[in-house]
């Protein structure tokens, strides 16, 4: 499943996630971030164990110890019985729990509440994700969260990253990761006082992305938008298709329209069929693509609130409705993660182009 989630191991103030897993708690509850990780993740126990292999000597095959490595291994559950292997390490290795990685945390949870908390890959990792206070451009709201990843995989640091994505599983926790405006790693071993340090940090580093990100939202709000502006948005967001390889391939070939027209009607029926397929798909894509940039446009006309219409704000939010609305393939899923998420992310950056010309 693309969420991940191990077992019912989720947590989330108010709003179920897509994958109606876990439970839910009231708004007005406060949560510690040590008592948030507890609740998914509090009975997880990760030891080491001796690391064995088998080797073939003269003819015979024997186990031996590995000499300075050791086997990670996450404790069977009451709701995964088989132990779970995340890797290889050294013997000095000696993790955290997770409950001593969120207690880390409680200072920030005092600032920012705790909005979701779930376990991820058979337990090898623990999100804890917090909501900053709403703030708005010029009316219209918007939201940011910080999240933190705990992982028991030797090799792989913990993470704490800004996003506007509300974290609920694993495909919307990697694209909050790429989608980030600070991104901090924390790689195991260091004391809690290092820790404690950087969360303090973390906190300050999250309010300056704030600035930053409310400052070049409100340059969109307060920068008019063309047709033709809004428009390369909208193509940015959603492009025309690429030709198929075989069709511009044949085309490079002969050189011109006429050629290529004249190519195929003296060409085998087996190749005019494949052909006129591979056309005929591609022109059924460049029709979708024409088609939402059209509603987009649509969007873009009818914009609400009145005071933001024509603007680029107008003209990059009617092209990320289209994304979060549209029916299709992937919508359960919503626009958070694969091609819906790039449709956004291509959008953004044209829009940002557009401020920038001026």
């Amino acid at each position: 499943m693309s969420h991940e989630i191990l077992g019912q191991r989720f947590i989330g103030r108010v709003r179920p996630a897509w994958h109606e897993l876990g439970t839910i708690f009231p708004e007005n509850e406060k949560l510690s971030a040590e008592e948030a990780v507890k609740r998914v993740a509090g009975d997880i126990q990760v030891v080491t164990v001796p690391l064995y292999f088998d080797l073939e000597v003269n003819g015979k095959t024997q186990q031996y110890e590995a000499k300075d490595e050791v086997e990670v291994v996450r404790m069977p559950t009451h709701d995964d019985p088989m132990p779970k292997t995340f890797g290889a390490v050294t013997k000095s290795w000696k993790p955290d729990s997770y409950t001593e990685l969120g207690r880390v945390l409680n200072k920030l949870s005092e600032t920012y509440r705790v909005e979701t908390a779930g376990l991820l890959k058979d337990g090898s990792l623990c999100f804890l994700s917090f909501k900053a206070p709403s703030w708005d451009v010029k009316g219209d709201p918007m939201e940011s969260y910080l999240t933190a990843n705990f992982s028991m995989v030797p090799g792989q640091a913990h993470r704490m990253f800004e996003s506007d994505v509300r974290v609920v599983c694993w495909n919307t926790n990697t694209s909050a990761q790429s989608s980030a405006s600070i991104l901090l790693h924390i790689h195991h071993g260091m004391d809690a006082k290092q820790q404690m340090a950087l969360a303090a940090d973390l906190i300050i580093k999250f309010r300056e992305a704030q600035n930053k990100t409310k400052e070049l939202c409100e340059a969109f709000a307060s920068k008019s938008c063309s047709v033709e502006q809004a428009a390369k948005i909208f193509k940015a967001a959603y492009p025309d298709p690429e030709l198929p390889a075989k069709v511009r391939q044949f085309r490079n070939a002969c050189g011109s329209a006429e050629a290529y027209e004249t190519w195929k009607k003296s060409t085998d029926p087996q190749m005019q069929l494949t052909i006129a397929e591979a056309e005929e798909r591609f022109e059924q894509l460049m029709q979708r693509q024409v088609k939402l940039r059209d509603t987009a446009r649509t969007q873009f006309d009818k914009f609400l609130p009145n005071n933001l219409r024509g603007t680029v704000w107008a003209a990059y939010n009617a092209a990320t409705e289209v994304s979060d609305w549209r029916e299709g393939r992937g919508a359960a899923e919503s626009c958070l993660y694969g091609t819906r998420a790039a449709e956004k992310g291509r959008a953004f950056a044209e829009a940002v182009k557009v401020i920038e010309a001026n």
